[in-house]
């Protein structure tokens, strides 16, 4: 597997490869070539946040809800609270 060129966590993106449903999560900062090929390498893995850019660990949480883009507790929350109020407007 090619080395990553940037030093720190990598920024995880789950993606589904293929017709027959594999995931994968694939760095997407530039230039980085870096991937895990299954789920179970990333379970507790550090991966910079969607929302702040602060490290954060994915959880078995994370990936039984199948989420795409990584996010702190922080960012989820406030991204919980953000939905409840234009559930209220709306």
């Amino acid at each position: 597997m090619p080395k990553p060129v940037h030093d720190g966590p990598h920024k995880y993106e789950r993606i589904d490869v293929g017709t027959k449903g594999h995931v994968i999560y694939r760095c997407m900062l530039p230039d980085c070539p870096h991937f895990l090929p299954s789920i179970t390498y990333v379970t507790g893995r550090l991966s910079l946040c969607w929302g702040c850019d602060d490290t954060c660990r994915i959880t078995k949480e994370d990936i039984w809800h199948k989420v795409k883009h990584p996010m702190c507790e922080s960012c989820k929350e406030e991204r919980a609270q953000r939905r409840e109020e234009m559930k209220q407007i709306l």
